[in-house]
This record gives C-alpha cells, sequence and structure tokens, in this order.
C-alpha cells in the first residue's frame, strides 16, 4: 500500500513536470548540465555574477536572463533517437535526447541563431537556417547510456542527415559535443 502511494506520488511528480510551461520557470533540483541565455523570455537562475558562475567567467560568457537545466528536466521534455553511423567509427551511434527546439521553447529562446560552448571552450555557431533545415536533438545519452564528461557529454547536439553524412573530421562543427551553455543570438 505504501509503495503504490508512493509510486502514485512520484508519477504525478514525473507527469507535472512534464507539463509546467516556460512560463512557470522551474527551477532545476539536480546538477544544472545546460544553461540557454541571451535571448530568452523564461528565466528561473540569478543573472549572471562572476564570483558565483567561476566556470562562466573563465569562458567570458555573461548574461542577464538565462534559463537552466538539470537531467530531469530535460528528460521530462520527451526522448528523441537517431541512428547514425560512419566508416572510420568503431561503432554506430544512437544518441537520444529531447528536441533541441522543446528546450530552446522552453527557455523561451527567439527564433534565429545559436551560440553553442562545450567545456573545452570550443564554440560554434548554429545559424537559423541550419537551425531550421535538422531536427536536432540535445542527447543526453547514447545507445542507452548517459553521455559522460571525457566522452562527448554532459551534452551533445546531434541531428540524423538523412542522405548527407558530413566527413568525419567535421563532426564537431556538425554535431558540437560536450556542451553546457547556448546563447540565443
Amino acid at each position: 500500500m505504501r509503495a503504490s502511494v508512493f509510486l502514485r506520488a512520484a508519477l504525478l511528480a514525473i507527469a507535472s513536470m512534464a507539463s509546467v510551461s516556460a512560463g512557470d520557470a522551474q527551477a532545476p533540483v539536480g546538477s544544472v548540465v545546460l544553461t540557454v541565455a541571451g535571448k530568452v523570455a523564461n528565466t528561473n537562475r540569478p543573472v549572471y555574477d562572476e564570483r558565483r558562475d567561476v566556470f562562466f567567467a573563465y569562458h567570458e560568457r555573461g548574461f542577464d536572463d538565462a534559463f537552466s537545466f538539470d537531467l530531469a528536466m530535460l528528460d521530462s521534455l520527451g526522448q528523441k533517437e537517431v541512428h547514425i553511423e560512419y566508416e572510420n567509427w568503431p561503432e554506430p551511434m544512437s544518441p537520444s535526447g529531447p528536441l533541441l527546439e522543446d528546450v530552446l521553447e522552453t527557455a523561451g529562446c527567439a527564433p534565429g541563431p545559436l551560440g553553442t560552448l562545450a567545456l573545452d571552450g570550443y564554440a560554434t555557431t548554429i545559424t537559423g537556417e541550419k537551425r531550421r533545415a535538422h531536427e536536432w536533438i540535445v542527447a543526453t545519452r547514447a545507445n542507452g547510456r548517459r553521455l559522460a564528461i571525457g566522452g562527448r557529454g554532459p551534452l551533445w547536439l546531434v541531428y540524423d542527415p538523412p542522405g548527407e553524412r558530413p566527413a568525419l573530421t567535421e563532426e564537431s562543427e556538425n554535431w558540437p559535443w560536450a556542451v553546457f551553455f547556448i546563447r540565443c543570438l
């Protein structure tokens, strides 16, 4: 009996997380893995402070408006899986995670280009055209396992390019990995 009450409460909590609208500005409970800043309409974290936000300060990325996500928040947005395989890879990959557009909608991100930043400082821009041309996902897993830091984690922005296979040397430009920050430009 007690277990079923706990299970119902847990399912209700998960369902309510999935139905939270962007305007509710749910705050992360777990460790933050993604911050979306810039032209965002919804915020759930304080303004950048160089003393508190030392990793953002190290990367010289300040912001006034930002929305942060933990893994549970990303998982609550649903999951999409894509399958990618390249001749020089040791095995096919099946990254999965929420659609990038669902993540951006939650943050109230303006349409248009995005700047991404990886843990190692690698930065790239996803043009508005490229953003619209592909169904991007914010991969939190690959082949059923959480993406790890030191691999492509915490997050990997990827899409399934049907009929098109970018050269392996262009992978990081096409699919930024180890992403922790997105700026809506």
